[in-house]
């Protein structure tokens, strides 16, 4: 099933616009273009030609905005997202994205942490006895 052909996007159904997902997400409308441009949220086309989107929409732009504070891409959160079907009430799904961002987060603030540490010895400016010895 694509997105064009969701029950929820059928006549009748419940659908926000982009400045609705955009007050709800606390971003801008612009925001929501761009999240749609990589890909973690899809939407439809009204018959007036306005972009709409599904109440899910929301939970995705507030996963991929925190994950982006840790510094997980776009693209990595889209990619974890996309096995979220729209209007999924599958909480296992939910959870389980989650927690992947949550492992990629972390991952990211432990390199962070041995590179901070790293500049705060100063050790890579010292010589490498073992590189710099000469062979033989």
């Amino acid at each position: 099933m694509t997105s064009t052909d969701h029950p929820a996007f059928e006549t009748g159904g419940t659908s926000l616009t982009v400045g609705q997902v955009a007050r709800a997400a606390g971003v801008t409308a612009n925001a929501v273009r761009f999240y749609e441009r990589y890909g973690v949220i899809t939407g439809h086309r009204s018959s007036g030609n306005a972009r709409r989107f599904t109440v899910d929409a929301i939970c995705r732009i507030k996963l991929a905005l925190a994950a982006q504070r840790v510094g997980i891409t776009l693209k990595e959160s889209a990619e974890i997202l996309a096995g979220i079907p729209p209007l999924s009430r599958d909480l296992d799904r939910w959870v389980g994205a989650g927690d992947e961002l949550v492992r990629i987060g972390r991952a990211r603030i432990a390199q962070l942490q041995a590179t901070v540490s790293e500049l705060a010895t100063l050790d890579f400016l010292q010589p490498d006895p073992a590189r710099d010895r000469p062979p033989g």
